[in-house]
């Protein structure tokens, strides 16, 4: 119970408010929706990790790595495979990386340092990202997938926020805002071709949004504090 107290200790009731809400919103949702135990843990991790993750805490990255892998599996069927080998290849290997690069990176206080990105690096990342998106999209196609501008444009953002949110940037936030958005139409886009389980990931998705404009600006105080 006192590690439960200590592991909230820095957080405010606004914050502790939002936790519960989002858990509430996607369990009532699920309900509603009847759908399974397999698509009630697959939203649940993914909202843990963000909001875990938006308040600079370890143990959102453990829940990331459930998030993907469960992810993965639901996306196969559709298909979608850029998310796919998005998740399986890419993020569960970066976010179990970032377990040992955050716990090397705190402060005494038990604080990661986060950091901001120089005009540079944000022109480099964007025309990085734009000749990624356009050089995967050719792939998806030759591979006969679902949606394949935007699922390479979901999964190359996503592959370029993690590496930025490894590396301990805030403004990989707002890249994060860019894909659950562009998420956001993508399942639309699935849930109109007839799959109901689609509306789930659409809230899961929408609640991501809101909470990573929460992180991007929790992260730049967070970074700013440590600059000082």
């Amino acid at each position: 119970m006192n590690k439960i107290k200590n592991f909230f200790a820095d957080w405010s009731w606004k914050e502790k408010a939002w936790l519960a809400f989002v858990l509430i919103v996607q369990t009532v949702a699920w309900g509603i929706q009847k759908e399974s135990a397999f698509m009630l843990i697959m939203t649940l991790t993914s909202s843990l990790n963000l909001v875990l993750g938006a308040k600079g805490k370890v143990a959102g990255l453990y829940f990331a790595i459930i998030n993907s892998a469960l992810y993965a599996i639901n996306c196969m069927g559709i298909p979608l495979y850029g998310e796919v080998m998005y998740n399986l290849i890419y993020s569960i290997p970066v976010s179990a990386i970032a377990i040992f690069t955050w716990k090397k990176n705190m402060t005494k206080g038990g604080e990661v340092k986060f950091r901001t990105m120089t005009p540079k690096i944000m022109v480099t990342t964007a025309v990085v990202t734009l000749v990624c998106v356009l050089g995967y999209m050719q792939i998806l196609k030759w591979m006969g997938g679902n949606l394949p501008f935007m699922d390479s444009l979901t999964t190359v953002v996503s592959v370029v926020a993690s590496f930025l949110y490894l590396l301990r940037f805030s403004e990989q936030w707002a890249m994060w805002a860019i894909v659950n958005a562009l998420s956001i139409v993508m399942w639309i886009m699935v849930f109109m071709q007839g799959d109901s389980s689609a509306l789930l990931i659409i809230i899961m998705k929408s609640i991501n949004f809101i909470n990573s404009t929460y992180g991007f600006l929790n992260w730049r105080k967070i970074a700013k504090e440590n600059a000082q």
